[in-house]
């Protein structure tokens, strides 16, 4: 009798736990954004926090852990209890960067990639009175004159030095690359014409092309974007070269696959609402992949930081 008792209550609490797991989630989930409130990172991670709720059915709390690049915060990620309870942004080629320079205390396999978000192209930008008006003409003045091109970039390590390194090699000629501390400056180096040119992101620089202030000469994507319809791809100029700076979510490696399957089911209902992308406009420049598409994004992204640090390591 005792027996069958003990037997009963065993099973009333495995239902009673197989139910609570089942209700994920039952408190609010805290995102991680590894980087300063009101930055780009940061306004994705909120924006999509706003639309998350009415699918998760709870809050989401954005916590923002800056420093070290990225770093401070893709640790604090990678590190969070496995519940789902935790999970955060990350963005490239920063995420990448510090695993290639052998400093990060993680891997990309201590992320579950959830969806990529915001894509932000390179693009190659010169001061509006330039004399170069296309990128052949660029090339031209290069092999025409040794050593003589400067090209702003954010610095080693980051995604506008490997633009600059692709470039380098697919056209066979030679820049000396300036690091600036943040767009601000290299816009400023560029517009000053302390530099010939700026490699960069397409949204840093929209507001100084759309004052006639800057202008672009080409984009480092695959296929021309919608947003700049007349801009060509060095791809279609003959050149092999791709940069860009992602921001997406992920979880730690290692949550529970049926808490996985919830997290991803509430991404894929906010990033395809059309209210969502609706309030993304003039914010973000949506680029959504799933899982599986963001998690060969990244490896692929390893590889080609791994290949740029043993050239030039930061």
């Amino acid at each position: 009798m005792k027996r069958g008792i003990a037997l009963g209550v065993l099973l009333g609490i495995l239902c009673l736990a197989g139910t609570a797991w089942a209700a994920y989630p039952e408190k609010p989930v805290t995102v991680i954004v590894p980087s300063n409130a009101g930055g780009g990172t940061d306004t994705m991670a909120r924006l999509v926090a706003k639309f998350a709720e009415e699918y998760l059915g709870q809050p989401m709390v954005i916590v923002n852990k800056p420093g070290a690049g990225g770093q401070i915060g893709f640790e604090s990620i990678a590190r969070a209890k496995k519940d789902g309870y935790t999970i955060g942004c990350i963005y490239t080629p920063h995420v990448a960067a510090h695993v290639s320079a052998g400093r990060a205390k993680y891997t990309l396999d201590s992320f579950a990639p959830i969806a990529n978000v915001v894509t932000d192209p390179g693009v190659l930008v010169v001061k509006a009175d330039s004399p170069f008006n296309t990128v052949e003409e660029l090339i031209a003045f290069a092999k025409e004159n040794p050593g003589k091109l400067n090209g702003s970039t954010s610095g080693p390590g980051g995604d506008d030095d490997f633009a600059l390194r692709q470039f380098e090699k697919a056209a066979g000629i030679s820049i000396n690359a300036v690091p600036s501390k943040g767009s601000s400056g290299q816009k400023a180096a560029v517009m000053g014409g302390h530099v010939d040119l700026a490699f960069m992101n397409a949204s840093q620089v929209e507001a100084q092309v759309d004052s006639g202030e800057l202008r672009l000469l080409g984009i480092m994507t695959v296929k021309r974007r919608s947003y700049l319809p007349e801009l060509p791809t060095f791809k279609e100029m003959g050149y092999e070269v791709y940069s860009d700076s992602s921001r997406g979510f992920a979880a730690p490696a290692g949550v529970p696959k049926d808490v996985m399957a919830k997290l991803m089911e509430v991404f894929d209902k906010v990033l395809n609402d059309p209210e969502f992308i609706a309030a993304s406009q003039g914010q973000l420049l949506l680029d959504i992949l799933n899982a599986d598409e963001y998690t060969m994004y990244l490896k692929n992204l390893q590889k080609t930081t791994d290949e740029a640090f043993k050239v030039a390591p930061w």
